[in-house]
């Protein structure tokens, strides 16, 4: 039998030699991925002051939660991100001084509070306007035999506002939100109320306070701010002093709008 020839096998590896590119073609631009691209850099610092403030606005949380304490809670509306404040010491500065003019604190009182004072968040010590959403609560039998329970209530929350207002030092608006339950003896309650307000209307920051009907004492979970309520007291600016609402009706889905955060 013939013993065929086998050519030599050569056991030398083949080598890769990697061409070099060249400067970039017509062809490349049509193909992105055919060269690496350079990340573009902003002058952000370029851009007028007042267009600054306008993306640093626009970058404000809305709502932000915060650990509640002694039963009531804690929010934070139009705060700042908190990763934009370590971008560099220009922008912290710059961010923080528009947050001071937007951030709000807002505390929402729970049946488990009882005017324990506040322990001001350090991530929101800055802020210089408050929302208070208050509830007052009187389950008196009568109010013959038994005293009111609007005049402990509005005690109560004076003393802890107080307390909150000495606390932030740059507080400028103060805005309450109440609700009273439309029980059988309303009308007494009501009267107490007008006559006690200026425990609740003293302070100097107060810009808005609202009196609401709330039927909450025939349900199992108590107050809630985003049930029906009806507009039934208000104190501005202008009067300067609580007065009762002409018309009284539901509240409108403007004033829904404006208190539906705490919900």
């Amino acid at each position: 039998m013939a013993i065929m020839d086998v050519p030599e096998l050569s056991l030398t590896a083949r080598t890769h030699v990697p061409r070099k590119r060249s400067s970039p073609t017509v062809e490349d631009g049509m193909n992105p991925g055919a060269t690496e691209t350079e990340l573009a850099s902003f002058n952000f610092f370029g851009l007028p002051k007042e267009l600054r403030d306008l993306i640093y606005d626009f970058s404000l949380i809305y709502k932000r939660k915060i650990r509640s304490q002694h039963g009531a809670r804690l929010r934070g509306r139009r705060v700042p991100e908190p990763s934009l404040l370590r971008v560099s010491k220009q922008v912290h500065h710059e961010y923080l001084q528009r947050a001071e003019h937007h951030t709000c604190l807002v505390i929402v009182d729970r049946p488990e509070f009882h005017g324990d004072p506040f322990k001001i968040p350090s991530a929101i010590s800055y802020a210089r306007n408050v929302e208070l959403y208050l509830a007052i609560a009187c389950d008196a039998p009568d109010h013959f035999t038994d005293q009111c329970r609007v005049v402990k209530e509005v005690r109560m929350h004076r003393k802890w506002i107080a307390q909150l207002s000495q606390k932030m030092r740059h507080l400028d608006s103060v805005k309450i939100h109440l609700i009273i339950d439309p029980h059988h003896h309303i009308e007494a309650c009501e009267a107490k109320l007008l006559e006690l307000q200026y425990m609740l209307t003293g302070f100097e920051e107060l810009k808005a306070l609202e009196v609401y009907h709330c039927d909450y004492a025939s349900k199992a979970m108590g107050w809630s701010f985003a049930g029906k309520r009806t507009l039934v007291m208000e104190w501005s600016d202008q009067y300067r002093e609580l007065r009762r609402l002409g018309a009284v009706g539901a509240v409108s889905d403007v004033m829904k709008q404006k208190m539906s955060f705490s919900a």
